[in-house]
Formats: C-alpha cells, structure tokens, sequence
C-alpha cells in the first residue's frame, strides 16, 4: 500500500505505509516535486494527503496538479 503526504514540512507521518514528501530536505523526507510526483505510476497510489498545500500554488496550477494526482491514485 503506498500513501503519499504530500508537502509535509515537518509534519511526518512515521509508518512504512506513508511516504513523506517535500521540496525541502528534512530528515524522514523524501525530496520531490508534488505538482509533478515524478517516480509514481499512474493508477499505483491508494492514498494522497495534502493539507495546506494548493494555496502554496498559483491558481491556475491547480488544475494540472489535481489531474495528476488524481492520475496515479488507483480507481
């Protein structure tokens, strides 16, 4: 089961289960892009966590970002 927590800061989730990203490196944190989620196929994530993160984002990102994660979640 793969989750991702995306744009976590400092906030990790410590399970085997979570994956902890940011653009930041902070130990327990994998760096990477959330707009892009380079390394994950479509249709391989069970779970997306995001809290606070779009307003980080210009408004017409959003859609794009949106559309791509709802492309690597599973049905």
């Amino acid at each position: 089961m793969i989750k991702l927590h995306l744009g976590c800061n400092n906030k990790i989730i410590e399970s085997k289960e979570w994956v902890n990203i940011d653009q930041r490196y902070l130990p327990g944190v994998t760096l990477g892009n959330v707009k892009y989620l380079k390394g994950y196929k479509n249709n391989s994530v069970d779970l997306i966590y995001a809290s606070h993160l779009l307003e980080h984002f210009i408004r017409y990102e959003t859609k794009n970002i949106l559309k791509k994660w709802y492309e690597v979640l599973k049905p």
